[in-house]
This record gives structure tokens, sequence and C-alpha cells, in this order.
């Protein structure tokens, strides 16, 4: 049974221990580490591509659990004999150290690519090769070198400023307990990063989603969430929601303004007047998951309105510090 190792949004540990057994039966968690994990899956690898929150994925060829070095991982490469899934076409080596690309010797990466080309059919190719075999030594003092099957290719070049990664949004989601029962609202849905995901891949019965800016449920209108039969789209106020009755909604989903890309005079008054807007159309015993860089600023509005905090998960957007906080609605 082959091992991989995938990477992933940093913060999500226990969800991604939760959710890949769910999604790949038959896996194995070997280990969890920040923004990595090291699993054993019986199944076809290409199936790792589908799942929507791993990003680089390795096959693992040798795990190194004792503070490696790259000079020793070599000569253990050479040694191996090791079974490549990708064995066509062109490679190149690289090594990482805590994260970061690392330089090493000529005569070492020599060494580290003839390894490679003595026990398959691939070519080297330094620019655009096909595959890639890492060495990587993590922080946490193990090491590991594997063939990177695929990556996640990035997206962010192509979204609009504050929109969403999809992983994100994915795993955003992942923190509420859905059903398909469930009534879900995004009042700040703008380009709708977190609609597509739960549209995609989530059960619910009902979808609200809305935005102050009329031009961005224009563009979702015109889009697939226009013309799914449980999406409803409206634009509107998230610090009023008058268009929602009191206790109607299940679940909110949704990453509201920061004060960072936007005119917001007083972030502090706008996330008390929004955990106002959210508590009165929250069910009792509804949630709220709202991703936020103002941490202290939301932690102060929620303990202000009695909004008890059940769960904060710290992670990076776009190398920013932030967190998805996870709100109950007691009343």
């Amino acid at each position: 049974m082959n091992e991989y190792l995938s990477s992933f949004v940093t913060g999500f540990a226990e969800i991604i221990s939760d959710k890949l057994p769910q999604l790949l039966p038959g896996t194995k968690i070997l280990g969890v580490w920040d923004g990595l994990v090291y699993y054993r899956y019986p199944g076809d690898f290409k199936k790792l591509k589908t799942i929507p929150f791993l990003n680089n994925t390795f096959a693992v060829l040798q795990f190194f659990p004792k503070k490696p070095a790259f000079a020793a991982m070599v000569s253990a490469a050479e040694k191996g004999r090791f079974h490549c899934l990708i064995d066509r076409g062109s490679f190149r080596v690289r090594f990482s150290k805590e994260n970061q690309f690392a330089s090493v010797p000529k005569a070492l990466a020599v060494r580290a690519e003839n390894a490679v080309r003595n026990t398959t059919r691939l070519r080297v190719d330094r620019v655009s090769p096909q595959t890639e075999f890492w060495y990587l030594i993590r922080r946490e003092g193990m090491g590991f070198y594997g063939q990177l099957l695929h990556k996640r290719e990035s997206t962010e070049k192509n979204l609009a400023q504050g929109e969403l990664r999809p992983e994100f949004a994915y795993l955003m989601c992942c923190c509420a307990q859905l059903g398909k029962e469930s009534i879900v609202c995004d009042p700040f849905c703008g380009f709708g990063g977190i609609a597509k995901q739960l549209a995609k891949s989530f059960p619910f019965r009902k979808l609200l989603l809305s935005d102050i800016d009329g031009g961005k449920i224009v563009r979702l209108q015109e889009e697939a969430l226009g013309k799914n039969s449980r999406v409803n789209l409206s634009r509107a106020d998230a610090l009023s929601l008058t268009e929602i009755p009191d206790q109607t909604i299940d679940l909110i989903i949704t990453d509201p303004p920061w004060g960072y890309y936007e005119q917001i005079d007083d972030i502090g008054s706008f996330y008390d007047e929004m955990l106002q807007s959210f508590s009165r159309v929250l069910k009792k015993g509804g949630a709220a998951v709202v991703l936020s860089a103002r941490k202290a600023e939301l932690e102060a509005s929620a303990q202000k309105g009695g909004v008890p905090l059940y769960r904060r998960i710290d992670t990076l957007v776009n190398g920013k510090k932030a967190a998805v906080f996870v709100l109950y609605c007691q009343s």
C-alpha cells in the first residue's frame, strides 16, 4: 500500500484528520503536522487530485524519522530501489528545509539526480519538468524523500482582491455542522467563494446569499449559482438583514470585511452590529462560522454581545494572520 504526503492550509490539522478518511475510504493517517499530513491509501493515486483541500501531494519513497541531513537522505536514495508512480517523462530534484527551498552543493544535487536516473526512465529537466523529487526536512525533526504527484495550480493571480481560495472556502464549510435540512446564509457573499463550495460539496436545504454590493449579486446571478433552485440571491446589508425573519437560519458561513481593503472607520462597532444581526436571524443553537484577521476586535465584540466562542482556528490568508471563529447563538 502506497504512502503519501500532502500539504494543506495551516491550522486545519484536526479537520484534515477527520475529513480525509471520509473522502478516501481505507486511508490510515500516519502523522499530521501543521500544514502537512502523512497517510497510507490503498486506492488509485489519481483520486488524491480530487480532494478539495489538499495542495501539493507526494508519493513517499522514504521516511526519515529523526533529524536527517540532506547528504544522508541522498545516500539512502542511492541505495534504494523505489517504485515511482510517474516513471516516464522528465524530472528535477528539489530540496526544502522548514518550508523554504534550500541550496545544496552541486555535487550532492547531481548525485540526487543520478539516483533517479539509475532507477527510472525519467530524464533530467531542471526548468520545466513533468515531475519532481523532493527532499524535505521539517522543523519537527523528521524528513521525507518523495515524488511530487500533483500540485494545486495557484489561483491567487486570478482571484479578485479579498476573494477566498477554493480550498480555504471548503475548509470553512467543514467547520459547520451542515445537514440536508440546513438553512444556510452568507451575508457577505462577495464573489461567491464560500457559496460555490457549499453548492458543490455540502448538503443543505436553502442557501441565502446577499451582499451590499449589487454588482456582485448580478455577477453571481449570471453564474451557475443563479440557476440553482436552492439558492436565493439578494442585495442586502448584513448589519440588518431586514429581509430575513427572526430565528430562521441554522448556519451562517461568511468572510466579512476586515477593514483593510474597505473603508471602515470603527471595525469594533462594525462587528458589534454584525453579531447583533447574526444573533437575531439565527435559530437557538445556530452557529456562525466567521473569518477575520481582526481577531482581537471580533472576540471583543462576541464577548460584549454575549455570543459564545466555541472554536478558533488560527491560520493564514494570503500570508496574513487570521482566524476562523465558530460562534454559537444561545438566545
